[in-house]
């Protein structure tokens, strides 16, 4: 039996985090708070040196933090 679209994208983070990776949005959550918690104590001289580039741009890591009230969804 095929899942729907729902099913596929809610049977677990991986999934969810592909679907929302792949949305065409300029800024998301995960990408304020990827620079909350990395950039601002980065010491690489540009983002291509980057040493938390499995975190940029995927919210897989996003969706496993505690939920915050303050987080504007």
């Amino acid at each position: 039996m095929s899942k729907t679209n729902f099913e596929a994208i809610t049977a677990g983070v991986q999934g969810l985090g592909r679907f929302l990776r792949s949305l065409p949005i300029i800024e998301a959550p995960w990408d304020t708070e990827f620079q909350k918690r990395y950039c601002s104590g980065c010491a690489a001289e540009n983002c291509d040196a980057c040493p938390n580039e499995r975190f940029r741009n995927n919210p897989e890591w996003w969706l496993s933090l505690e939920a915050d009230s303050g987080v504007a969804l």
